[in-house]
């Protein structure tokens, strides 16, 4: 950890590659990595942006900050040079570097850079249907850190392809597509994203669609928020999964929508329990969430005959399909949707990364030009140069390649995971699961997974507790594992823990109980 005394950086904890300025205002620390040259850049500029040195002041010499920050003098050197290039240094013979730029400075008090104390808020919050946090994923933030982490929506960073990202980023950044990524386009999407959707993914999943009847979102979520807002209005409830997506659940709660839950067994959602009215139907017919189940041909054909006799749409979330090399891929119910019944929704998060936000809708021209309206009105629209990435990204073949790694890799993990949870935690029901990167396990009634959740991080294992997956958090004797991010070497000690765990937890005859 990095401090600032008496106009020095001081090496209180020696991180490599990380900054800390503990007399800035707030606690907040970076937790990301950076490197040598630019700690040095860093921790310059944050200093002539608090007022600390001004235009013309002499700052440390590079041995001095080098000394300071514990990096390498042709380091510190380096970051002095860009900085000069940038015009916020000067280099002067035998007088060292000085501030050659005015910066806007923050002009605060020494003693307003301490925390301040918390404050009450004196005015009434208004409830706005918030979900209470028990029933959110409560994902430690050091996830990372724990040495089992069977979380869920986690990617595996060895084998993000970084190279090629950072290749496709390069182009998206040239001078030639500078006017397309740079400009408000709310009502146009990136044509070739586009096209490439229409030819890479969608084909692949059956879907033969117009360029017209796509919209880009800023991810699944922000896909199914649309949809919310857009049938806001229409007072019949919306049948949902349960258990399922609660995130879904929580976003169609918040804005006013009537939630009908529909129970789901070894084959997916019941159509035969739909109830008599309903506006949409949420489901995850490829991959159940959180389950893993997928839907059979004949409940197929039977919700999409009740969506039509109900006058109402489905909204299928194609959320994790095709990810294993061993499960047969079938077609996306949207490819059997001859009324434009089905709003089907899309994302990468899955294939690439959740945090590089890339969703889509594919619905009936009419609903995609309603729905380009609310995207208008919200986050105006996905960013431009993600959206020219990703295309690339696409189109020059890395997303076909990266995807069959996968399929290879989680194909090796999902055999592993199976053959250990069969060994290791024979108390605990494995379900129909066929696919996906989860596990759904159901222990005995007696059995808290919330509970058992909270013992097993006090031995660096990671697991989600899968109330939360329940309209109204019960039963609790579920939980759920993900193995994307469990070093494929680690599954198996992993899953010997928690059976060990879980014997001492429920006793040796306790699996008699399921």
């Amino acid at each position: 950890m990095l401090g600032f005394v008496d106009g020095h950086f001081t090496a209180c904890e020696a991180k490599s590659g990380e900054f800390y300025d503990s007399s800035r205002i707030g606690t907040h620390k970076p937790t990301t990595h950076i490197g040598k040259k630019d700690l040095v850049r860093r921790a310059i500029c944050s200093r002539i942006v608090e007022g600390i040195y001004r235009k013309g002041d002499k700052v440390p010499s590079c041995r001095e900050i080098a000394d300071q920050l514990q990096v390498s003098k042709n380091s510190a050197y380096e970051a002095y040079t860009a900085l000069v290039g940038l015009g916020i240094l000067e280099s002067h013979d035998r007088s060292g570097f000085k501030v050659g730029m005015d910066i806007p400075t923050l002009e605060i008090e020494k003693r307003a850079r301490e925390q301040p104390e918390p404050r009450s808020l004196n005015k009434p919050i208004i409830d706005c249907h918030l979900p209470d946090v028990s029933m959110r994923a409560n994902q430690p933030k050091n996830w990372t850190e724990f040495e089992y982490p069977f979380v869920y929506n986690q990617i595996d960073t060895e084998l993000f392809p970084i190279e090629a990202w950072r290749e496709c980023s390069r182009l998206a950044l040239g001078r030639n597509a500078l006017p397309i990524w740079t400009s408000e386009a709310v009502d146009i999407d990136c044509p070739e994203l586009i096209f490439q959707l229409r030819q890479r993914l969608l084909h692949h999943r059956g879907i033969d669609t117009a360029e017209d009847e796509i919209l880009v979102t800023v991810g699944a979520q922000h896909a199914l928020c649309i949809i919310s807002t857009l049938f806001a209005e229409d007072s019949r409830p919306i049948a949902f999964e349960n258990p399922g997506y609660q995130e879904a659940r929580h976003l169609f709660h918040l804005y006013r929508n009537e939630i009908a839950p529909v129970s789901v067994d070894s084959y997916g959602l019941d159509p035969d329990r739909l109830p008599n009215e309903f506006k949409l139907v949420y489901t995850t017919p490829g991959c159940q969430f959180p389950s893993m189940v997928a839907m059979p041909e004949n409940r197929r054909e039977l919700l999409l005959e009740k969506a039509e006799n109900a006058d109402a749409f489905i909204i299928e979330d194609d959320y994790e399909v095709g990810l294993l090399g061993h499960v047969e891929t079938r077609p996306a119910l949207k490819s059997q949707d001859k009324n434009d019944t089905v709003i089907y929704v899309g994302s990468l998060s899955k294939t690439l990364s959740p945090s590089i936000r890339m969703g889509y809708i594919v619905a009936h021209r009419d609903i995609i030009e309603r729905a380009k309206m609310i995207r208008c009105l919200t986050v105006r629209h996905p960013p431009s140069i993600v959206q020219e990435t990703t295309a690339m990204f696409l189109a020059h073949g890395y997303h076909d390649v990266h995807l069959n790694m996968l399929r290879e890799t989680y194909s090796q993990r999902w055999h592993i995971m199976r053959k250990g949870i069969e060994k290791h935690l024979p108390m605990f029901s494995l379900g129909n699961a066929a696919g996906g990167t989860s596990f759904w396990l159901t222990g005995p009634t007696n059995f808290d997974a919330n509970d058992f959740a909270k013992r097993l991080q006090q031995r660096g294992v990671l697991i989600e507790p899968g109330h939360i997956f329940y309209q109204n958090g019960f039963p609790r004797n579920s939980f759920r594992m993900g193995f994307p991010s469990v070093a494929t070497e680690k599954i198996d000690q992993g899953l010997q823990l928690i059976g060990e765990e879980a014997e001492s937890y429920l006793g040796n005859s306790a699996w008699r109980q399921i």
